[in-house]
């Protein structure tokens, strides 16, 4: 049977003797786990003399793992150059990256990297993975090589503009057409420098960052294929950190996770949810595992650094208990996770983290972090047929993130600086109002409503959607009228893609199906009163930021609610056999910034309406997350609340009758009835605890 991969990172100090380092390798084995990570993948320190030298304690280590039954991931490049493919002794002040004012970027303490476009660089790192992969590619305990951990590069150097230059002709065809968009004067590619004028043309620097993006892409698909050139069948791995979507924290790096996925064989990320005692949000958490999930073409992906404690000696508030451990890797795994590792199995020893992070003490002793993780880890043993090949559920609803949008924002708010993370804040604020209602959702990208993948879902929301052109704009049309409901608020096609502000607004190409047109923008009287709908009363919902102020015309838009003026706020445009329904604020944005329970009745409404939801629970404190294979499902149902929560949790679209039902983290049986597809539950889940319940039919 295969085993769920989980494990931890072993860093390999030069202190350790191989008989330390195999003792850790035990007592990891001894806490369940079958998987470890081995950084640095060379070890520069050992006698020159061995025959394998710089990688005899690797093959010690791989051998070692084959006798206990682990699998090894040799990471590469982590943050260390010195230790990796750019030893002291062949370093060159050249290899460094340059920062913007041109000079040498060398002054860092942490998340170290060269010029990786440097032609120099590129043989440093050629030499050393090929050497790598020769070295340990024979040994049975090898299942692949972390290519590049936490990924990352900026340089502005004349190796990077040239590859900007090829990038952008490759773009925009010809120079006459790059002076159109970017609002310049140039005669030849080659006159093109670094910019920043952004007064005529935001491009420059959308440009600039939509370049960095497929550069990192550019430069994961050559070190892969140095791994690959001499060693095909084992599997090249890379990371981010969190998911671009879920946060700005490292837009600068950058990180794009579609490109990442899209460059290696495995995608994973370093996921670190807790620098103080509150930690991220609940919902920020499973909205990052979504935006993983969402980036992979299979949706498969790894937690290759899962935060085991806090940093360092100096910041006690980043402490980690244990029940934040099981929440976290629930969290992953119920939302597609195929691998666990944590970060790290001890305590530094050195170095600016010393003390900080481990799941053991200082002298190896379990701590009860490592007693939940070993309890994690029998479980995933136990059952790891479904784990392994059980997937997220299809969900009804879709978010559309799009990152050329998120580049134009970021380009816009160069001069409204807190305003800066505003498209991905409206984001969230979607995502959480979802999450607290128990209705699941995917993100897909313009790509994917443009090629039809959106018609797996039955609902598409756009929030603060800047950018749409002339095709983006027909697939959405084609998605309504083929019954589909598309819900959009705030910015709604403001700009085409090349920048430049429609003159139909809102929807751009989409507005003379939304049967109104834009007037003018109002900072005031946000409050929106919605029409009574049926027997419900009358309601009202806040508004944020700014509104539209809309002309109807002789439109067949519905009005579902207006400002106190009495102008239009909430639109419902019939399309076909769908519709479009606009919100003429930023509500999502809203609702980040200022929850408001009312926003949540009204989405209950459209939930009720549309059939947002798959699943639900009677007590809403309870969130549900589902895995499906052919034979049964597992339900995850998270308490975050501080007392025990008994409810009842009813579940759709079973389709076969059911053979048995067990809570296999507590090892209970269960209380459930079934009616034809829908199934009932009743649950009882402790404090601050998760339970999985196992529901089994015939395949």
């Amino acid at each position: 049977m295969k085993s769920f991969p989980y494990g931890s990172v072993l860093k390999v100090q030069r202190e350790f003797t191989l008989e330390t380092i195999k003792k850790k390798l035990d007592s990891m084995s001894e806490c369940g786990m079958n998987f470890v990570v081995i950084w640095p993948a060379v070890f520069w320190w050992e006698n020159k003399a061995n025959a394998n030298y710089p990688f005899q304690t690797g093959i010690e280590i791989l051998k070692h793992a084959e006798q206990i039954g682990m699998k090894v991931i040799m990471e590469l490049a982590g943050q260390i150059t010195a230790l990796e493919y750019a030893p002291d002794f062949l370093m060159r002040e050249e290899y460094y990256a340059t920062k913007a004012n041109g000079t040498v970027d060398n002054d860092k303490i942490i998340f170290d990297y060269l010029n990786y476009n440097h032609p120099e660089v590129k043989q440093l790192v050629k030499k050393n993975y090929t050497d790598v992969a020769n070295a340990y590619k024979g040994y049975a305990a090898l299942y692949g090589y972390d290519i590049l951990n936490e990924t990352m590069f900026t340089s502005y150097d004349r190796y990077t503009l040239q590859l900007f230059r090829s990038w952008l002709e490759d773009k925009y065809g010809t120079i006459d057409r790059l002076n159109e968009v970017w609002d310049r004067s140039y005669y030849d590619w080659q006159q093109i420098e670094f910019t920043y004028w952004l007064w005529a043309s935001v491009m420059p620097f959308v440009d600039w960052e939509q370049f960095r993006k497929a550069n990192v892409g550019m430069i994961l698909n050559e070190w892969k294929g140095y791994v690959k050139a001499v060693d095909p069948d084992h599997p090249t791995i890379a990371d981010n950190i969190n998911s671009m979507i879920a946060t700005d924290n490292f837009y600068t790096r950058p990180h794009d996770d579609w490109n990442v996925a899209e460059n290696v064989d495995e995608y994973g990320i370093s996921f670190y949810p807790k620098e103080n005692l509150v930690g991220q949000p609940h919902y920020k958490r499973w909205e990052t595992f979504v935006g993983v999930h969402s980036a992979t073409k299979t949706g498969r992906f790894w937690i290759s650094e899962l935060q085991s404690h806090h940093r360092n000696m100096f910041n006690p508030n980043s402490i980690v208990y244990p029940y934040e451990l099981k929440w976290w890797n629930w969290e992953a795994i119920s939302h597609g996770a195929k691998g666990m590792i944590y970060w790290k199995w001890d305590p530094f020893i050195k170095g600016i983290q010393t003390a900080g992070r481990g799941l053991v003490d200082t002298q190896g002793g379990f701590t009860p972090r490592a007693h939940a993780a070993a309890e994690i880890a029998n479980i995933l043993e136990t059952h790891a047929r479904e784990f392994t090949s059980y997937e997220p559920e299809q969900p009804r609803v879709a978010i559309l993130y799009d990152k050329l949008t998120h580049d134009f924002t970021k380009a816009f708010t160069l001069t409204v600086p807190k305003e800066t993370n505003i498209y991905i804040n409206s984001i969230a604020g979607l995502y959480e109002c979802l999450w607290e209602l128990n209705i699941p959702a995917k993100f897909i990208t313009p790509d994917d409503v443009k090629s039809g993948k959106v018609n797996e879902f039955q609902t598409l929301f756009l929030t603060n959607q800047l950018a749409i052109g002339p095709e983006l704009a027909d697939a959405i049309k084609q998605f309504a009228e083929q019954g589909g409901t598309v819900i959009a608020d705030g910015k709604f096609g403001e700009i085409r893609e090349d920048s430049i502000l429609n003159e139909d607004l809102p929807g751009g190409e989409l507005n003379t199906e939304l049967g109104y047109r834009f007037v003018d923008i109002d900072p005031l009287n946000l409050q929106i009163t919605l029409e009574a709908d049926g027997d419900k009363a009358q309601t009202s919902i806040p508004g944020y930021f700014e509104r539209k102020i809309l002309s109807m015309g002789q439109s067949q838009a519905e009005v579902w609610g207006s400002f106190s003026d009495h102008n239009p706020a909430v639109l419902c445009s019939p399309i076909g056999q769908g519709r479009i329904i606009y919100i003429s604020t930023m509500l999502w944005y809203g609702y980040h910034m200022e929850p408001n329970p009312d926003v949540l009745k009204w989405v209950q409404q459209l939930d009720a309406k549309y059939s947002l939801a798959l699943h639900s629970a009677i007590d809403s404190r309870l969130k549900l997350c589902t895995l499906r294979g052919e034979d049964g499902l597992l339900l995850f149902v998270f308490n975050y609340t501080d007392e025990a929560v008994q409810s009842e949790v009813v579940l759709n679209g079973i389709g076969s009758k059911l053979e048995s039902a067990a809570d296999i983290t507590h090892g209970s049986d269960t209380v459930v009835s079934q009616q034809q597809d829908q199934v009932v539950l009743q649950v009882a889940i402790p404090s601050k605890d998760v339970a999985i319940y196992k529901l089994s039919w015939r395949g």
